[in-house]
């Protein structure tokens, strides 16, 4: 039994010993400087100054090449992406939670689902008014499959599919 282990045990104290001996090379060579103290500079003093006037104007004009018109399109435009990102986004949580489904992991499908309503309610938020009634829509039927998941588990891959597909729909229905 000695002879079984005696090398393991050579070869694990060599290796202990292989180990301190690199870490004391490296921390002798790698050792800092003792700090040395510098006595610090003495700042100049500034005298105060006068706050500059101000004017009556309450914001600051536009740039010559931007209207308000402009800046209203550009912010739709901002919106209207964002509201499409989040679709995107609920899209491939729907397909996360179709997977779970076919793999009959019920717990993973529900944390989907929370996450496509997430997603939802981040492009509600964003939606024009056209959108926001389909969006609403789509978050009480994400909700209303939440609710059916344990109780009635066997049409819930179709309605998720329904429900990749209206969220489809609506986003080619936006460009």
């Amino acid at each position: 039994m000695i002879r079984r282990i005696l090398p393991h045990v050579i070869t694990a104290v060599v290796a202990v010993a292989a180990s301190l001996l690199i870490q004391a090379t490296l921390t002798r060579t790698a050792a800092p400087p003792a700090p040395t103290l510098t006595p610090p500079t003495p700042r100049p003093t500034v005298a105060p100054t006068e706050a500059p006037a101000t004017s009556a104007t309450a914001a600051p004009p536009l740039s010559a090449g931007i209207t308000s018109q402009e800046l209203a399109d550009l912010r739709a435009e901002d919106d209207k992406l964002w509201t499409a990102i989040y679709l995107s986004r609920a899209i491939s949580q729907i397909a996360e939670a179709e997977a779970a489904m076919r793999a009959n992991d019920l717990a993973a499908v529900d944390q989907s689902l929370i996450a496509v309503d997430d997603s939802l309610a981040l492009a509600y938020g964003r939606a024009n008014d056209a959108q926001s009634d389909p969006i609403d829509q789509l978050r009480r039927d994400a909700s209303a499959m939440r609710e059916d998941l344990y109780l009635r588990p066997e049409g819930m891959d179709a309605r998720l599919s329904r429900l990749r597909q209206t969220i489809l729909a609506l986003i080619e229905e936006r460009t």
